[in-house]
């Protein structure tokens, strides 16, 4: 979906009035994000990555979901947003009975709302309360989301963090009735974020790191160590990651990056799967490549800390290098994706450009450029121009990008642009 005709305030307007409309009890945001040094996702232990969480200006780029009470039947329901004579509308996508048994997952495998159920089970695996607090009352939930799904964004942490978040605030038993003697550990924004990866990698076989889920439950442009945390253990059993809030101390209000949705979704967990195969099994070249995306990472802060953009830039640069080498390595016939270098080679070479790098796993979703903070509407509108200029014309395709494929035209087509702020707050009610 775009929204290029519309601003971020009358979206965001629009998805309140809808959902108040509905007479909920709770509505929950939660962000997206982007990994500034990547991907070291599943194999974070040992290491220090910056991560942000961001809202768009146009597409906020978030999940929303919100609860309410009811006399009738507990119910799921999923909205998409369209644009119709421009105006937004809440097309109702999909809608199931709230089956409130969750002993295991198998019933659920065939839902729409798998994501849903996977979450409740693990969080009812974390604090029996909660099963209880579900069992008592019916209940319907609805979600609305507008990150691209499966663009690299965070978007499925952004989901089960809303849905984990939403019930804590609703049952209103976060911090409470815990006894860690009996593994009923309180909840709060860190174990939200512990429990979100839970979900993907023990319950839904998807290998994830902690990266995502810290961040969009924490907020802020951080510094994570995932110091301990390679092997993913249960609640307790390994340490906390550790959150440096530093858009704050270093008066960053602003990360001049412009975003490119390639409109190509990917597989993280199959990346990551593969590159953590690898990594566990002390391949030489990947040992070595993650080591220099280890000094990349820590020094990224410096620059950050400078508002040294073109030095930032030049550390995103080697970061794209390094990963496009570790996935043809790994067996990825176009490193980081096919669309994902075009798209980077579209607009790199333009002087206010200092970098174009890829957030997420790569093989499709998306890329950004770091670009002078001064020129961003310029920049952006000269890499939309130029990936439009591409698509309508295949002669002009051929004649500047003859290594890609003609068919890549088409795959574009669905490309979208966002201009996007930091989002200070992380999960949180509206």
């Amino acid at each position: 979906m775009t929204y290029s005709k519309l601003n971020m305030v009358n979206l965001l307007d629009a998805i309140k009035d809808f959902i108040k409309g509905l007479k909920p009890d709770i509505i929950v945001q939660s962000p997206s994000r982007i990994n500034l040094i990547n991907p070291l996702d599943a194999v974070e232990a040992d290491f220090w990555m910056p991560s942000v969480a961001i809202n768009g200006i146009v597409n906020p780029l978030s999940t929303f979901v919100y609860i309410k009470k009811t006399h009738s039947k507990s119910k799921i329901s999923k909205y998409n947003v369209k644009v119709i004579q421009n105006k937004y509308k809440f097309i109702l996508e999909c809608e199931e009975d709230l089956v409130k048994q969750i002993d295991n997952l198998s019933n659920h495998r065939n839902s729409e709302f798998l994501l849903f159920y996977a979450t409740v089970y693990r969080l009812f695996q974390t604090n029996i309360y909660y099963k209880d607090a579900l069992l008592a009352q019916n209940i319907e939930i609805g979600i609305i989301t507008t990150i691209p799904k499966q663009s690299g964004l965070g978007g499925s942490a952004s989901i089960i963090i809303a849905f984990l978040y939403a019930f804590t605030q609703f049952f209103d038993l976060i911090q409470k009735n815990s006894d860690l003697r009996e593994n009923n550990f309180p909840i709060n924004k860190d174990t939200l974020a512990e429990i979100a990866a839970k979900v993907e990698q023990i319950d839904l076989k998807i290998v994830a790191g902690y990266s995502d889920r810290y961040i969009i439950s924490r907020g802020g442009l951080c510094f994570i160590s995932y110091v301990g945390k390679l092997n993913q253990r249960k609640i307790g059993s390994e340490p906390l990651a550790v959150c440096d809030r530093i858009d704050r101390i270093y008066k960053i209000k602003q990360l001049p990056v412009i975003i490119c949705y390639s409109g190509i979704s990917h597989d993280s967990g199959s990346v990551h799967e593969k590159l953590r195969k690898l990594y566990l099994e002390k391949e030489k070249l990947i040992i070595k490549r993650y080591s220099e995306l280890a000094d990349i990472s820590w020094k990224s802060r410096f620059a950050l800390m400078n508002h040294d953009w073109k030095l930032l830039g030049d550390l995103f640069q080697k970061n794209t290098d390094i990963m496009n080498n570790v996935m043809y390595h790994a067996g990825f016939k176009h490193g980081i994706g096919l669309a994902n270098n075009f798209l980077i080679e579209l607009i790199i070479n333009e002087p206010e450009v200092y970098a174009v790098k890829l957030t997420g796993a790569g093989g499709g979703g998306s890329v950004f450029a770091l670009v002078n903070p001064k020129k961003i509407n310029d920049v952006h509108k000269i890499w939309q121009k130029k990936l439009n200029d591409v698509i309508k014309d295949k002669n002009t395709f051929k004649s500047k990008f003859p290594n890609y494929p003609l068919i890549l035209r088409e795959e574009l087509k669905n490309a979208q642009f966002f201009k996007v702020v930091i989002d200070s707050y992380g999960v949180k009610k509206l």
